[in-house]
């Protein structure tokens, strides 16, 4: 048995040669077979016959980001060298709106001691934010490249410096270096172009120290005006769809008040006896004028009817103002918001009793609701932020001609209530939750980034830094100061990085991405 084991070993391990040789043969039949394979040993370039060696699908390609105060450019070409087209695709994006510019001529001109040498130029982009002009290097060296956009409403002139021209391709290909790092995100011009994205430099600027409060907005009472019965009856709604909230105009019909079955203060029957008592003492008075010429009733006796007259017409026009057949009308007293309603329809009201609260709403309370931590700093705060549940920008209270009115010196609840009077713009309604950014004393020189370029991951902070026009490179930063729309980088960034400041997520899905696409820039 063991001699058989040996025997079909012997034969597997024959066969196993075979195959090994038999590769062997195909593979240098296929080699010499095959017009120009030649070996180049371990390097893999021929160092013969350069200006017949295809190097398209290894040429290299430089890439160059700079800004203006009103434009970006993003520039990608093959790596100069003499006697070689280079066809650039420049890209250039509104630092206003971060679009891309659709009209418009370019010119691109290498220039050496502010001379040009060789110039290239477009009339217009191939496509919306793209100009592709073209130039032919005729002298090898370190050149100035000059970009110049024009159109109707914009002139641009941007340089970018120290471009090296090579002698030759096989020069570009062995000695350029690309400075791009592994670990970049890659966000194409195009993909930005088609959200909501912006970047801006790190930059220096003063920023307050804050104290984080919730609050709550409030009516101002003084603004409030009360609607009650005259009196007592059933009360009506002159409309059918009062409602809380809504509205108001002075002098709008709001209730009647019916009292036609009250027995003890009946309308209609103060009204009969109002209107019979002026008609007798009208009737008296111009009697009394015939009398008194006559000599038949004194001065004294004719005043006293002349005023007993003039009381009567005065009670029966105060009844008759509001009334009508059927009641009592009440009219609003000023216009504004109807805040309450304290009586239902059909209720039975008493005479006196509130019916109703109109407020005025021109000016409003905000409550800030601070900690008694900071009981030492609160007669330092000076201003303060306001953050609506519904937006992301947290307001300054001076946009509402807002100021501080007082601090109370006991504690409310636990807490210490800081109160400022704003006007009511009518985007802010009482009983709004806000947040709030109490402001004291401010710290200058520092270094500051708009909040909403955070990236916040548990207990930690990022931002996304763009290296290049479609590169970026995500940084963990240490945040200080916060004012409710910017942050003190107390760490992790230096001034002038141009960080992304809308479009964070979206790069952040793009770092997730499992696979790279394509570039999609046509050279």
């Amino acid at each position: 048995m063991q001699g058989v084991g040996l025997v079909v070993l012997f034969n597997h391990y024959t066969i196993y040669l075979m195959k090994q040789l038999l590769y062997l043969i195909i593979g240098i039949s296929l080699c010499i077979g095959t017009i120009g394979c030649d070996y180049h040993g371990p390097g893999g370039h021929s160092h013969e016959g350069d200006a017949q060696h295809d190097h398209a699908d290894e040429y290299p390609t430089a890439s160059y980001t700079a800004w203006t105060k009103k434009t970006e450019i993003f520039v990608e070409f093959p790596v100069l060298a003499v006697g070689k087209s280079s066809r650039f695709a420049a890209h250039f994006s509104s630092m206003q709106t971060f679009k891309p510019l659709h009209v418009g001529s370019c010119e691109v001109h290498l220039l050496k001691n502010n001379n040009p040498q060789i110039t290239g130029s477009v009339k217009a982009p191939s496509s919306p934010g793209i100009y592709r002009p073209e130039i032919i290097p005729t002298e090898a060296g370190v050149f100035d490249l000059v970009f110049y956009i024009q159109s109707e409403n914009l002139r641009e002139t941007i340089l970018i410096k120290d471009v090296k021209v090579y002698n030759s391709e096989h020069e570009a290909i062995h000695e350029y270096v690309s400075e791009s790092e592994g670990d970049e995100v890659l966000f194409s011009k195009e993909q930005a172009w088609k959200i909501d994205f912006a970047v801006q430099p790190v930059s220096r600027m003063s920023i307050p120290n804050v104290i984080r409060a919730s609050g709550e907005v409030l009516p101002i009472e003084s603004d409030e005006q009360s609607i009650s019965a005259s009196t007592s009856g059933m009360v009506l709604f002159k409309k059918n769809n009062l409602i809380e909230g809504q509205n108001i105009s002075q002098g709008s019909s709001l209730f009647v008040v019916n009292n036609d079955q009250v027995v003890s203060s009946n309308l209609s029957e103060k009204y009969a006896i109002l209107k019979a008592n002026l008609a007798q003492s009208k009737a008296n008075l111009e009697r009394s004028q015939d009398l008194l010429s006559k000599g038949i009733i004194s001065q004294k006796e004719f005043d006293d009817r002349n005023r007993q007259y003039h009381v009567d017409q005065a009670s029966y026009e105060t009844l008759t103002k509001n009334y009508s057949t059927g009641g009592m009308t009440l009219n609003a007293p000023t216009s504004g918001i109807l805040k309450k309603l304290h009586v239902v329809n059909g209720q039975y009201v008493e005479e006196g009793q509130t019916l109703a609260t109109i407020s005025k709403n021109k000016h409003l309370l905000i409550e800030a609701e601070v900690s008694q931590k900071y009981l030492r700093e609160v007669p330092s705060i000076v201003s303060a932020n306001i953050k609506m549940p519904w937006s992301y920008e947290a307001i300054n209270i001076n946009e509402y001609n807002g100021k501080m009115v007082s601090t109370a010196r006991t504690a409310k609840d636990h807490y210490i209530p800081v109160l400022f009077k704003i006007d009511n713009k009518g985007d802010i309604i009482p009983g709004t939750f806000l947040d709030i950014y109490l402001q004291t004393s401010e710290s200058s020189n520092e270094l500051v980034i708009p909040k909403q370029a955070l990236l916040r991951e548990y207990d930690m902070y990022f931002v996304y830094v763009m290296t290049g026009g479609e590169s970026f490179e995500k940084k963990n930063v240490k945040i200080g100061l916060d004012d409710g729309n910017n942050v003190q980088i107390i760490s992790g960034l230096e001034e002038n990085e141009m960080i992304v400041t809308r479009g964070v997520y979206a790069i952040k899905m793009a770092s997730m991405s499992s696979s790279i696409p394509a570039h999609g820039h046509e050279h």
